[in-house]
């Protein structure tokens, strides 16, 4: 996993902590497609990660 992606991997997990507390009342329609927009990329990270990990057990094991 690069650097780059380790930055955009933890700027996309602030950014949707961000709309989930802080939307509460002020929730807005355009929020919907961005959280989706941010989960899907982050499930793609989230498998470069898995991947690593598999990496570093198979180095230990």
């Amino acid at each position: 996993m690069t650097a780059a992606e380790v930055i955009r991997y933890l700027a996309l997990v602030d950014r949707r902590m961000f709309i989930i507390e802080h939307s509460g009342i002020s929730w807005r329609p355009e929020y919907e497609p961005e959280l989706e927009s941010i989960d899907q990329e982050l499930a793609k990270l989230r498998k470069v990660i898995d991947a690593e990990h598999a990496k570093r057990k198979e180095i230990v094991h």
